[in-house]
């Protein structure tokens, strides 16, 4: 890739969510990027106003891709087929990336031209800031993940890696094959990706810029929200180990669950969201448990 500015193609999977669609297609057509880019939307067979959102922004360059419904995965991947991009970014449909987005996230290939992807952070709206989900989600960021101020190069323990707020080199998606369409829900596909590139030996750089995630900060949508994660871990651990988890595992994720409770009850830094922590892994256990009792009647141990 020359150290001019290369084209970008910004791909959107969406399904049924025309009104924030809208605030996303917003950011993104006021990016202030000075190379070539192309937002590429991508509707998984949506059967709301989402055609017409769109038809919108067809005068500013935003391109229609419509498919039956087979999930976000499959989604990027008719975005990453269609695209021009040397580089290709991702971002969801309920987020506001900032005007240096693109900017930002290019620059990190420039100045690191050995990383094979660059990605930032979720961060909730600034009306959401004091809502304890939220302040959850960032404090995972931070501190489980370790989405701080400063850069990280690093493999798959790079903080960079959720697709929306994502970016990778068009060959290396094309040499892995992209993403992986079995995964049946909306969560660890996008872990998947990243293991099978970084599994190649590649770096991931990781830049703090955050996308604004417009997510319902609501205990039902967290709910399902944690629950489907667990859900999706159980075929991202599947696919690495070969089998999904057992019983036994996880009841001693259970049992590790509960104790890890107790130092947040003690620690003054976690007791305010000790409630929240709890709940997170309760929920995400209650979907691993589910999945593995499905495939379990499936045959698939």
């Amino acid at each position: 890739m020359s150290q001019e500015w290369p084209a970008v193609s910004v791909v959107v999977p969406t399904y049924n969510r025309a009104s924030v669609l809208r605030r996303c297609l917003e950011a993104l057509t006021a990016q202030e990027y000075p190379g070539r880019l192309e937002i590429i939307v991508v509707d998984d067979g949506s059967t709301d106003g989402t055609p017409q959102v769109v038809e919108e922004f067809a005068s500013r360059g935003v391109r229609y891709l419509r498919q039956a419904n087979r999930g976000p995965a499959a989604a990027r991947n008719r975005g990453i087929s269609a695209a021009g991009g040397e580089i290709i970014a991702f971002t969801d449909d309920d987020c506001l990336p900032p005007p240096d987005w693109v900017s930002r996230l290019v620059q990190g290939y420039l100045e690191h031209p050995e990383v094979a992807g660059v990605g930032g952070y979720l961060a909730p709206p600034a009306e959401m800031r004091d809502n304890p989900i939220a302040q959850y989600e960032r404090s995972v960021g931070r501190e489980v993940y370790g989405a701080g101020e400063e850069e990280v190069v690093a493999g798959f323990d790079c903080p960079a890696g959720g697709t929306a707020n994502m970016s990778y080199r068009r060959p290396v998606l094309e040499e892995v094959g992209g993403f992986d369409e079995s995964f049946p829900y909306a969560a660890g596909e996008d872990a998947d990706l990243k293991w099978r590139i970084c599994q190649r030996g590649a770096q991931l750089l990781y830049v703090p810029v955050p996308v604004i995630h417009l997510q319902p900060y609501t205990w039902e949508a967290f709910r399902r929200q944690q629950y489907t994660r667990g859900r999706g871990a159980v075929h991202f651990e599947w696919k690495r180990q070969g089998h999904p988890p057992g019983y036994g595992r996880l009841l001693l994720r259970l049992i590790k669950r509960l104790l890890q409770t107790v130092p947040d009850l003690l620690s003054p830094a976690h007791r305010r969201l000790a409630h929240v922590r709890f709940l997170a892994r309760w929920y995400d256990l209650l979907g691993q448990w589910a999945e593995v009792r499905r495939l379990r009647r499936r045959g698939i141990r």
